[in-house]
């Protein structure tokens, strides 16, 4: 199938953004909440400056960090426990990020994810980050034809 859409056409331009100083039990909960596998990580200024994902909680744990597989537990009204794990998003991301502009053809972004093994590419002008494009929105390309 021969296709002529860009990044612009298919990216979403609501994408999850999470600081680098965030702990990695807020990002857990965030990533859970929203039913994401990552999120863009951004500087104070809006710039991407990396990508955390949920594999990136698992190397974590595994690295004798808290676990976040299981769901937390909830605590009665009035009980507080402070958690002893403070990593941060900083600690566990990938810096830097697979980047491409917003003109970029839909078959290039899907090339550039086989050979990068990745899930996602943040589309960019500048270091300001306008969209994201994921497996499922080049599935939904494939499946509808445009």
């Amino acid at each position: 199938m021969k296709t002529t859409a860009t990044a612009r056409d298919v990216m979403q331009k609501k994408v999850v953004t999470v600081r680098p100083n965030m702990l990695v039990r807020e990002l857990a909960r965030l990533l859970d909440e929203k039913r994401i596998s990552g999120a863009a990580v951004v500087d104070g200024g809006g710039a991407l400056v990396g990508v955390v994902s949920k594999s990136d909680l698992v190397h974590h744990e595994l690295e004798g960090g808290e676990s976040f597989i299981a769901p937390v537990a909830r605590l009665p009204e009035g009980f507080h426990v402070e958690s002893p794990d403070r990593t941060t998003v900083s600690d566990i991301m990938t810096p830097g990020a697979i980047e491409a502009s917003a003109d970029a053809p839909v078959p290039e972004l899907a090339r550039l994810m086989r050979r990068r093994r990745i899930h996602r590419v943040f589309i960019t002008k500048g270091r300001k980050l306008l969209g994201i494009v994921t497996t499922l929105d080049l599935l939904k390309v494939l499946e509808t034809g445009s």
